[in-house]
């Protein structure tokens, strides 16, 4: 897998973690950080919805510290954990205790959201000149957005600066398939969603 690791301050994850609706009283130990991708499940175009698919996987990939090594393992890679019906609903999981820390969903998450703000890509510029400005008109949509939907109010603002270069920088590493992936987006996705999940207890009642 190739490209930098993609990551975001400690600080910024638990500030993102802690806005998730969870139980009065903090967030539950033994819970579970879940995101819920919802695509339409019709006249999906295969090529694009891989390369959609490709992206997910190359986010998850380079949003742990181990990403040298990821593509190359047998095993651990990104996963639904279950698929719901109708328009499909594509859910992954990941332990609370570790999604605290450093998440890949949370990054998932924020970049599902605001990449389709990314909507000028720097693959097509001519110089570093060229880039720069269509990168800085890029993370200026993706702040807007952030503004317009208001769902990351409670983050300052260094912090919505950090996402929208996140969710910058991954629209260019993968400027060979993130065509595909945007007609993917603007035919088939529907939406998504992050989640906490109480672990349910497997015991029997007394």
């Amino acid at each position: 897998m190739t490209g930098q690791l993609i990551t975001l301050s400690r600080s910024s994850i638990r500030s993102v973690t802690n806005m998730i609706p969870h139980e009065v009283g903090g967030l539950p130990n033994d819970g579970s950080l879940n995101l819920a991708i919802r695509i339409s499940a019709e006249n999906i175009v295969a090529r694009d919805f891989s390369a959609f698919l490709d992206l997910l996987d190359r986010i998850y990939g380079r949003s742990r510290r181990d990403f040298r090594s990821y593509s190359l393992r047998k095993n651990d890679h990104f996963e639904f954990v279950r698929c719901k019906h109708g328009s499909w609903e594509l859910i992954a999981e990941q332990a609370l205790g570790v999604a605290t820390s450093s998440s890949p969903l949370i990054v998932m998450w924020l970049a599902l959201k605001y990449l389709p703000s990314a909507v000028l890509s720097v693959s097509s510029a001519y110089n570093q000149y060229e880039q720069g400005r269509l990168a800085r008109i890029s993370r200026q949509k993706i702040r807007e957005e952030m503004r317009r939907m208001g769902d990351l109010d409670k983050l300052t603002s260094s912090q919505r600066a950090e996402i929208a270069r996140m969710v910058e920088r991954i629209s260019q590493q993968e400027a060979l398939i993130m065509p595909r992936v945007r007609r993917f987006m603007a035919k088939s996705f529907i939406g998504v969603r992050i989640f906490i999940d109480k672990k349910k207890s497997n015991e029997g009642p007394e």
